[in-house]
């Protein structure tokens, strides 16, 4: 979902500067506050002058208000309103989607917080991947004889090739992404 929500911010980004409209080139993120606020004027069909982008701009913006009103100052027609529109609602249906999930994942993971915080103190390893740990292993490692076990099963190990006393070195097995 994480993957079709980027999809959707860049159809509508394409169909910004399709119609000259250079939010990127002042806002470092056009879906954080300011952008969203801009982008939702826009797809109302409102008129933005000086004094209403103050108001949709967020102190910590570092742009000045003339270099986003000339960013924004694009040939905007319907056809790229009604586009934007429907890339506009199939995002926030897949940003409210990600949230559900993320609560029930939230939920799941509830009764297993100790070996979460556990798995979260290893340097490199974030709640995100700790959760999907507990998901593909699980929190009972005596089903693995050892931590080698443990290892091979996930991929993660190297492979030991040796023929005619030659030995055949490999790398371990790339991890995909789930």
């Amino acid at each position: 979902m994480i993957h079709h929500r980027t999809s959707e911010q860049n159809r509508i980004h394409k169909i910004l500067q399709d119609a000259n409209i250079k939010l990127t080139s002042v806002l470092s993120d056009i879906f954080g506050v300011s952008g969203r606020r801009i982008l939702e004027a826009i797809l109302n069909g409102e008129k933005i002058e000086t004094d209403g982008l103050r108001k949709m701009v967020d102190w910590r913006t570092k742009a000045s208000i003339t270099d986003i009103a000339s960013a924004i100052n694009g040939r905007i027609r319907r056809h790229h309103r009604d586009m934007l529109r429907y890339h506009w609602e199939h995002m926030s249906y897949l940003e409210k989607a990600i949230e559900e999930l993320e609560n029930q994942i939230d939920q799941l993971l509830s009764p297993y917080r100790k070996e979460v915080e556990l798995l979260d103190g290893i340097p490199g390893v974030n709640k995100a991947a700790a959760a999907t740990f507990i998901a593909e292993m699980g929190v009972d490692m005596s089903v693995f004889k050892s931590a080698k076990h443990l290892a091979s099963w996930a991929g993660v190990s190297p492979g030991n090739y040796e023929s005619a006393g030659k030995k055949k070195r490999v790398k371990p097995h790339k991890v995909t992404k789930l």
